[in-house]
This record gives structure tokens, C-alpha cells and sequence, in this order.
């Protein structure tokens, strides 16, 4: 009897043993978990593989778990390259030249070359030089060039507090926008460039706001405007790099173009001017009289074809003379000379010295450096008249 119990004790071991490998079997195959491999079948794997699979896995899941807006964006491509330095480039010398001027630059617009210059890049206050933006942002921004603005007592009262220089629009006049871009530019309206902020943007503050924009797409970074003008206020400024190359994009622009080279313009009648207002360009009426001499010979060579003039207490004479020459154009800027006529001298003397001209001969040797005679030195009395006023302007 004790032998059949010790018999069935062992049977029952057996059994339970059996039950227990075949639970575990189960188990390993519900939880996906195989049968272990030998320790010959497993392919050694090194801690350099290791740790490099480890950094992939990292970097995968870092990928897929990022945030698409938090990605890098791409960099801005500024929207005009930067002029940089001619081969030959020269400083200009002021002194020696005897120019009034305190900051000055010569670009070749087709070369984007730096010819010559000083002090280009120092801050200072472009009075109206400004509204040659003003005149980028309008056409690039208008909705409806064939849209008129109503001008107001309201828009036009503090402009004439301000002493600013006007185009003549009155109040209760509805003005065409060609207008108003030829009253900006040619008589260097404050009045115009009210209405055309107005028209574009519904306010100037956020005209404003597309200006420096503008600005910005433009790769400038000495420039802020606080107006469309150019009326001072500290924080209004540029350089005159900055405004050459403003300069240089307008003329990229063929209705930029045709206004800053125009010289006479009349605009639509109203029922306050039936025969239209008569633009004569103050930038055109600076020149009259005089002439750019590359060689010498007193005879005129090339041709100033348009610019823009600016005035301020605080930015002096500014002048920007677009100037054609054998096929080529090229910007000449010069900033806070002492008065208007020095301005024009300046600039001849910029011209006559830096343009790229075999056997040219320095302005400063030439007994008159900008007209033929005496008498063509002198403008006449319509433009006479024309510069006294603008003069008069806080914004010129």
C-alpha cells in the first residue's frame, strides 16, 4: 500500500509540473514574447552601434513630436541687394571740393555700385526725400488707381499749421490718385501725401506701417519713418544709402519712374480749380540753368532727368538728382548742405568728379563749375518763385 501512494505522489508532481511549463508557454505567447534564442544565435551588437542607434531613435522622435509651426523659417531674401563698394571706389572729399554738404553717395543704379561717397551710412533726417517711399508704397498698395479722395478741413488744418509744403488741394475737393502721386512728388505736397495714405491704408499711422514694411523687405536697417511727408520727428530718419536705394527701386517701377521725371503736370479740373492745379517739378526747377561738364569742355553731359528735393531745420538742403548718362543711370544724393543753391552746386560737383568720365576734369579747377555763362547760373523768375516756396516749407 505505501508504495502505491509514493507511486501516485510522484504522478501527481508529474502533472502538476507539465501543467505549469504549458501555463508559461501560454503565457509568453500572449504577451508576444518568443521562445529565447541561444546566446550563439544572437549578432553581438558593440556600444558604438548602440548608442548610435539610440541617437537615431532620439532624433526620429524628435522629428515626429515637434511642432510644425515651430520650425526654423526660412530666411527673408531682402527684395533689393545691398549696394556694395565699385573697385575704384573713392571718398568724397568735401573740403577740398568746397561742397556745403555733410553727407553724400553716388550709386550706379546698374551696376549697384557705391562710386563714390561719406558718411553715407550715419543717420540723419531725410525731410522730404521721404515721399519717394511714399510714392512706392501708394503705387504698390492702391486697390483702385481710379479712385478719388475727398480732401477735409480736418486732413489739410494741421499740415498748414505744421508750415508744410503743399500741393494746393482744397477742402470738399475730390482728387484722382495720378493727382495726388504728382502733387506728392513734383510740388512735394504734405497734402497730397495725406491723401494718398488716407486712400491706400484709411489712416497715415498705418500708412506708415507699410512703409517701414517696405523698408524692411528692402533690406534697409537705418531707416525709420514716422510719416509720409518727412516733417521732423527725431524718430523719423535715415541714411543715404538707404535712401539711394530707395531711389534706385523706384525707378525700377515705370509709374514711379514717369513721376519722378516729370517735369510739368496738370491735374483733373474740380469744381475748386476748373482748370486743374499746374505742377512745375521743384527738383527740375533747382537745375534750370545749370549743367553737369564730365569733361571740361563746358558743354552739358548726360542729363539730370528727375530726383527730389527735402527740407527741414533739422535735415538742411537735401537733394536727389536721377542723372542719365551714355545709357547708364546713376542717383546722386547729397544731405544738409547749408542752402538751396549750395544743394544744387553739390550735387553738380558730385557728378562732375565721380562719374566715370576718361579725361574728366575736377569741378573744383573749372572757373564755373555748373553753367556756361553768368547768366545761366541764375533761374528764372517762375522758378524763382517755385524754389522761394518751397523753401518756405518745413517739408520741401
Amino acid at each position: 500500500m505505501r508504495s502505491k501512494r509514493k507511486g501516485g505522489a510522484a504522478l501527481v508532481a508529474v502533472l502538476i509540473m507539465l501543467i505549469l511549463v504549458a501555463a508559461g508557454t501560454a503565457i509568453m505567447i500572449v504577451t508576444g514574447k518568443g521562445r529565447i534564442k541561444e546566446a550563439e544565435e544572437i549578432p553581438a551588437v558593440s556600444r558604438e552601434e548602440s548608442s548610435i542607434a539610440e541617437s537615431a531613435a532620439d532624433e526620429s522622435a524628435a522629428e515626429v513630436s515637434q511642432p510644425e509651426s515651430q520650425a526654423e523659417p526660412e530666411p527673408e531674401e531682402p527684395g533689393y541687394p545691398e549696394p556694395q563698394k565699385a573697385a575704384d571706389y573713392k571718398d568724397m572729399d568735401f573740403k577740398k571740393l568746397e561742397m556745403s554738404t555733410k553727407y553724400g553717395i553716388l550709386l550706379d543704379v546698374d551696376s549697384n555700385e557705391i562710386l563714390a561717397g561719406s558718411n553715407y551710412e550715419k543717420k540723419l533726417y531725410p525731410a522730404s526725400l521721404t515721399k519717394i517711399m511714399t510714392l512706392i508704397v501708394a503705387v504698390e498698395n492702391v486697390e483702385d488707381p481710379k479712385a478719388k479722395y475727398k480732401f477735409t478741413e480736418k486732413v489739410l488744418a494741421p499740415l498748414i499749421e505744421d508750415n508744410a509744403s503743399m500741393a494746393g488741394f482744397e477742402a470738399g475737393e475730390s482728387v484722382p490718385f495720378d493727382d495726388l502721386l504728382y502733387g506728392a512728388v513734383l510740388m512735394s505736397g504734405a497734402d497730397a501725401t495725406s491723401g494718398l495714405a488716407n486712400m491706400v491704408a484709411g489712416s497715415e499711422k498705418e500708412f506708415v506701417k507699410l512703409m517701414n514694411k517696405k523698408a524692411h523687405q528692402l533690406g534697409l536697417t537705418g531707416t525709420n519713418f514716422t510719416n509720409a511727408s518727412g516733417l521732423h520727428d527725431d524718430d523719423h530718419y535715415s541714411t543715404c544709402k538707404d535712401m539711394a536705394v530707395i531711389m534706385a527701386y523706384a525707378l525700377q517701377n515705370e509709374k514711379c519712374r514717369k513721376v519722378l521725371t516729370t517735369d510739368v503736370y496738370t491735374t483733373a479740373k474740380t469744381k475748386q480749380h476748373e482748370e486743374g492745379i499746374t505742377f512745375y517739378s521743384i527738383c527740375h526747377g533747382r537745375f534750370m540753368g545749370f549743367f553737369v561738364d564730365l569733361d571740361g569742355d563746358y558743354e552739358a553731359d548726360g542729363e539730370i532727368t528727375g530726383g527730389k528735393t527735402g527740407f527741414t531745420d533739422e535735415a538742411g538742403f537735401c537733394l536727389e538728382a536721377i542723372y542719365e548718362y551714355n545709357d547708364k543711370t546713376y542717383v546722386a544724393l547729397t544731405c544738409k548742405s547749408t542752402y538751396m543753391e549750395t544743394s544744387v552746386q553739390d550735387t553738380i560737383i558730385l557728378l562732375e568728379n565721380y562719374v566715370p568720365k576718361a579725361g574728366a576734369k575736377p569741378a573744383a579747377d573749372k572757373e564755373d563749375a555748373s553753367s556756361s555763362d553768368d547768366a545761366s547760373s541764375e533761374s528764372t523768375d517762375d522758378s524763382s518763385s517755385k524754389e522761394e516756396k518751397a523753401a518756405d516749407g518745413q517739408a520741401a
